[in-house]
């Protein structure tokens, strides 16, 4: 070490030296505060041994402006006094002195001391050095934080939160966002919306939401169905995020006349519909797992549909909202949500709604991110792209035919549509084929090939225990058989679907025309068909439903 000594007396400083030597450290002197001054300036110290009387510059003095010199690193400074005095040793102290020694020293207590402080000197240096590591990756992080935002603010500059239909609460439990909601009209007046919550919040779930959003953005403006978009959600996040991470998500398509809605729930709390008075009138279960768990092959982009009565609003809601609690521990939970909904149900009273849940939660700190989104399910409004929709002129035929290999984890359905949007005056009527398309080809499906009673809807947690059983015979399919044949007649401008499997039963006899019965839980799949084609009728004892489509309507 380098030991600097500074007292008047010579006598003392030779002394000093000479022990200090023999001890095998470096020894610089001086004979009173200015000169140590400029020695440390120049030289450093390790540690300094510092007479409290002296001329020039008392010891008091000069510790002061040591410690200031030596910064962030402690500097030990030892006082040389033979002095009993309290109030001196306590000035000592204040000073910024560490320890004393006394004249003359023994030899072997002083080197003990030297030693001690050196040992406190050294963990200074370590600290610093894990202070400035500390502080680079601090500012490392910082520095991909801002990127990260600024990535993430760009790729939500297509957001659409602004319609006068919809209205949102987002609070985020930390600067970044784990939930995600997204909005956005598409190109034939219909409107998409999602609602999605990655696992945990903060840096790393606001990553995954830049692919997430790039991609529904993109198919959005493509017009394209939200099995479509979960597909591709599902691939990206597969692909990017760990094992430990997945997204829950709710993806819907309303039409533009607001009275019907196509929808995926992965994961998310029930979506409702309520009415005005706040009364829930409709629950949209989660019927799969989350984007981000099942690699392509495995994943089910299934959606489901629904009617919608005038009025109605859809709410959709990630589980901060239901797992809010208060001072008391207690949660919201489902049952305290929904009776927030109807205090305040009415369209006006959403800034009260909010209110009540920022009052239930009384100051306590969030614990996850919060994403309200209520929408008002009434015509959109929104423009209608305008493309060349004129009917086409020449005939076709098209047959399609699909195993099991073709159904299992896909919508072969979505694909099909997808294919024929691509022709002249099929696009505008892209969401209504699909409807019509998915509704006959589950029928086909669920009662023909897997042989599903949807009695079993009517029963408690029916719907859960149906598509359970509906994904278990999935599994089980082989040597099946569904064939679809699309023609196309330019004389009526009529495009006829035929859907056929080689199942052994037909569709039930007494729902061969049916009548909806608004008290069962089952049956409108049935029912849109009837009310959106020009014709249609089960062939061959309900082994074929034959639908007819006419493409003089407008689309919906």
């Amino acid at each position: 070490m380098h030991i600097l000594i500074v007292d008047d007396q010579a006598a003392n400083r030779v002394m000093l030296k000479g022990l200090i030597e023999r001890f095998g450290h470096n020894v610089s002197s001086a004979a009173n505060g200015m000169q140590a001054l400029e020695l440390f300036s120049h030289k450093g110290a390790d540690i300094v041994l510092l007479d409290v009387m002296m001329p020039v510059m008392d010891g008091l003095t000069t510790a002061k402006h040591l410690k200031q010199l030596s910064g962030e690193i402690h500097l030990p400074v030892l006082f040389i006094t033979a002095l009993d005095d309290q109030k001196t040793l306590l000035e000592c102290l204040d000073a910024g002195g560490d320890d004393f020694i006394s004249t003359p020293p023994e030899p072997i207590v002083l080197q003990a001391k030297l030693n001690a402080h050196a040992r406190v000197r050294e963990l200074s240096f370590k600290l610093k050095e894990k202070n400035e590591v500390l502080a680079y990756h601090s500012n490392r992080m910082e520095r991909e934080q801002n990127v990260v935002s600024h990535m993430l603010s760009n790729a939500l500059l297509e957001n659409e939160l602004r319609f006068d239909f919809l209205q949102t609460y987002l609070s985020p439990a930390t600067e970044f966002n784990g939930d995600l909601v997204l909005s956005k009209g598409g190109p034939l007046g219909n409107y998409y919306i999602f609602v999605g919550d990655f696992t945990g919040h903060g840096l790393a779930p606001a990553t995954g939401a830049l692919p997430v959003a790039q991609t529904f953005f993109d198919l959005a403006e493509r017009g394209l169905s939200v099995a479509t978009m979960v597909k591709e959600f599902n691939r990206r996040l597969v692909k990017l995020l760990p094992d430990d991470m997945f997204c829950a998500a709710f993806v819907a398509e309303l039409s533009a006349g607001g009275d019907r809605l196509s929808y995926w729930n992965g994961g998310i709390p029930d979506a409702l519909f309520i009415d005005n008075n706040g009364e829930v009138t409709n629950r949209l279960p989660s019927e799969h797992l989350a984007l981000g768990i099942l690699p392509p092959d495995e994943f089910n982009s299934s959606l489901s549909h629904c009617f919608i009565e005038r009025g109605q609003r859809l709410v959709a809601y990630t589980d901060g909202v239901i797992e809010m609690a208060n001072t008391d521990g207690n949660r919201l939970k489902e049952s305290g949500f929904e009776n927030k909904l109807k205090q305040f149900g009415h369209q006006d009273q959403f800034d009260d709604l909010v209110s009540s849940l920022e009052s239930f939660q009384q100051g306590t700190e969030q614990s996850d991110d919060i994403s309200l989104v209520v929408v008002n399910c009434v015509p959109t409004g929104l423009p209608v792209k305008q493309d060349d929709h004129s009917i086409i002129h020449l005939p076709f035929e098209l047959k399609v035919s699909l195993t099991e290999h073709n159904i299992k984890g896909e919508d072969p359905v979505t694909r099909l549509v997808d294919s024929l949007s691509h022709l002249e005056g099929i696009k505008a009527h892209k969401t209504t084929l699909y409807l019509l398309l998915a509704e006959a080809f589950n029928n086909i499906l669920e009662h023909n090939l897997l042989r599903l009673n949807s009695d079993i809807k009517e029963e408690d947690e029916g719907f859960e225990r149906y598509y359970s059983e509906r994904e278990r015979r999935l599994e089980s399919l082989e040597d099946i058989e569904v064939a679809i044949d699309v023609n196309y007649q330019p004389v009526d401008s009529v495009i006829c679907f035929g859907i056929r499997s080689n199942g052994e039963n037909g569709y039930p006899a007494d729902e061969f025309s049916p009548v909806l019965d608004e008290e069962k839980m089952h049956g409108r799949g049935m029912q849109l068909i009837k009310n959106f084609s020009r014709y249609y009728e089960w062939k061959d004892e309900g082994q074929c439903l034959y639908i007819e489509y006419d493409l003089n309507l407008p689309s919906v």
